[in-house]
């Protein structure tokens, strides 16, 4: 899901009877790193993941009037590569699920730069399993199998030109699917 702050409605079909949970996490905002890295180079980035994370995401995006082609890797603790993103712009995402703990590394890869060097600004946001008070979920109590019902998302005390991250959790049965991820862009 993604908006720019105004209240988001979506459906969800329950495919079970009984009670039924859905749980805000977040919205945080991201970390951020500049930087900048020539066609055939890279630029790592360390990025601390504490333990109880639920999800991180690793994101550039384009800069206007520039037509720079930049990719993303990210490696675990390990150095085994996790995620990646290498579209043929800058605008590169990354996520992963339930990370380990640990100093995870994020690098910056110049594909085709424009010019010598293309400049960046990489977000890292890092989310845990606690609401932050700035997002409200409503939605039914109770499941009916068979049925759709709507879940509303509002928001609240968000700062303004702020990109964040944010999840909705589901509970009230086995087998449900990962958590809903909510990126809110406010003007």
């Amino acid at each position: 899901m993604s908006g720019t702050g105004a209240p988001i409605t979506y459906n969800v079909r329950f495919g079970y009877a009984g009670p039924f949970t859905a749980t805000a996490r977040g919205l945080v905002t991201p970390a951020t790193n500049a930087g900048s890295v020539a066609t055939n180079a890279f630029q790592d980035f360390p990025v601390t993941i504490p333990a109880g994370t639920t999800y991180a995401r690793f994101s550039l995006f384009d800069q206007p009037g520039v037509s720079d082609d930049l990719d993303l890797e990210v490696y675990d603790p390990s150095n085994v590569l996790r995620a990646t993103s290498g579209g043929p712009t800058a605008t590169e995402e990354a996520n992963v699920l339930n990370p380990v703990a640990g100093t995870w590394k994020v690098r910056v890869v110049g594909f085709a730069t424009q010019n010598a060097t293309a400049s960046f600004t990489l977000f890292n946001w890092v989310l845990g399993s606690t609401a932050a008070g700035n997002m409200t979920v409503t939605a039914p109590a109770t499941a009916t199998q068979s049925t759709t019902a709507p879940i509303t998302l509002t928001f609240s005390g968000l700062n303004p030109a702020t990109k964040y991250l944010g999840s909705v959790a589901y509970s009230g049965s086995t087998g449900f699917p990962n958590p809903t991820i909510v990126r809110v862009d406010t003007p």
